[in-house]
């Protein structure tokens, strides 16, 4: 997408990749919902289909326009990868990386438990609801907590928006529209 994302390179990408695994595995071990032996878990929702594959958005962060690349991709026995970069855009179309970030997720039915490494350097972990046309990832560090609804549109966009709790209060910090890439 922009420097700081072609500058990842597969050995950060892979490493992290396999942080998310590991860290995954203990968050499901230590604190996440009870889930059963991978040929008996429930098959995640349908939704969890519908965004595989790689996305484009456009939108604003904090305050600013920004742009958006975000590709999930179905794993083995239920996880799933997503792989996620956003950028500010100024008027002349130059782009300034803001975050680049990995996660892995495990659903189940209409839920899941997930963690999320990014280059702020953070760690969040997550538990998510699924219905039929959205899926709400509320995510927690030990200083942060939040929530991304992620929202299929009858036009096959995906609408995403970021919130915050700050002070007890929701703040939205990102919104974006998607559209698959080609």
């Amino acid at each position: 997408m922009g420097e700081r994302s072609a500058g990842l390179g597969r050995r950060r990408t892979s490493t992290t990749l396999r942080m998310v695994r590991a860290w995954g595995c203990a968050l499901l071990f230590t604190g996440g919902p009870v889930m059963g032996q991978a040929g008996d878990r429930a098959a995640p929702a349908p939704i969890i289909d519908e965004l595989s594959g790689r996305w484009e958005g456009t939108g604003v962060l904090l305050g600013r326009p920004a742009v958006f690349e975000m590709s999930w991709r179905p794993l083995d026995d239920g996880f799933v990868r997503l792989s996620f970069t956003n950028a500010w855009v100024d008027e002349q179309g130059r782009r300034t990386p803001v975050l680049a970030a990995e996660a892995v997720y495990l659903f189940e039915g209409d839920g899941g438990v997930g963690v999320w490494l990014d280059d702020r350097p953070r760690q969040l972990t997550s538990r998510a609801t699924v219905t039929d046309s959205s899926l709400v990832v509320h995510w927690r560090a030990e200083d942060e907590e939040g929530w991304t609804e992620y929202r299929i549109e009858s036009d096959g966009t995906i609408a995403v928006t970021d919130t915050v709790l700050v002070d007890g209060e929701e703040r939205t910090f990102g919104v974006a529209t998607y559209r698959r890439s080609r």
